[in-house]
């Protein structure tokens, strides 16, 4: 099992949202990190209904209210917590999950 690295716990403050490029064995993986209270996810940045990015900027994840993600294209809305949409085209269907590891302050991908 591999891990890279993202970013210090500092740079994750609530209620935000991050991008990350990885150079992993089968290529690039385009991922993002939201944070809400104290819960940290990780989601592949594609949506589940068109397979696109899902930000419309670099590091813009979040609704307005910063209460769900939201896709850019069609503002589709998925909870925080299991990237599961409760709104829009892809209704029923969810991001692809990533998992985290916490060390020593930072933030690490394990695939």
């Amino acid at each position: 099992m591999a891990s890279y690295f993202l970013c210090k716990n500092d740079e994750l403050p609530i209620n935000s949202s991050k991008s990350f490029t990885v150079d992993i064995e089968t290529g690039q993986l385009e991922l993002f990190i939201v944070t809400q209270d104290e819960g940290v996810f990780a989601y592949k940045n594609q949506c589940p209904h068109l397979g696109i990015p899902l930000n419309w900027q670099p590091d813009k994840f979040l609704s307005n209210e910063e209460t769900h993600i939201q896709c850019s294209t069609h503002g589709a809305l998925f909870t925080f917590e299991k990237g599961y949409c409760i709104v829009g085209p892809c209704g029923g269907e969810s991001l692809t999950s990533l998992p985290l590891e916490h060390r020593d302050e930072e933030v690490w991908l394990v695939c």
